[in-house]
């Protein structure tokens, strides 16, 4: 019980020093209702604010997000922009990479307790 009152303490504080934070805040996927193929970086910028990591891949410029979906958790979601016209083309949350996280998280804390249960 006491290790379980730690992790809780953990995570609430984790959560209340995040939900502040531009993207990272409850229910910021919500956010990505309002985007629109063909839109400027600065029309994208108002929107979502400044994203966690952005690399260019071949034409594409690539922008990531964790964006809070509510009973789920953080999903990491991708913009892509042309690199020459910077006009957004499309964007998605990335499923796979998400439950990659979720199993990291289910390996770090490992379970404490066994318990077996006879059924007769």
């Amino acid at each position: 019980m006491k290790i379980f009152n730690i992790l809780f303490s953990i995570m609430m504080l984790s959560f209340s020093l995040t939900s502040c934070a531009g993207n990272m805040a409850f229910g910021s996927i919500s956010k990505s209702r309002d985007l629109r193929p063909g839109m400027q970086i600065s029309e994208v910028e108002k929107i979502m604010g400044k994203p966690i990591q952005t690399q260019f891949i071949s034409s594409k410029w690539v922008w990531k997000y964790k964006l809070h979906e509510y009973y789920k958790g953080y999903v990491p979601y991708y913009l892509v922009f042309n690199k020459d016209s910077k006009q957004l083309e499309e964007w998605y949350a990335d499923e796979a990479e998400y439950q990659r996280n979720q199993q990291l998280w289910l390996q770090a804390f490992p379970p404490s307790q066994k318990h077996q249960v006879i059924i007769k």
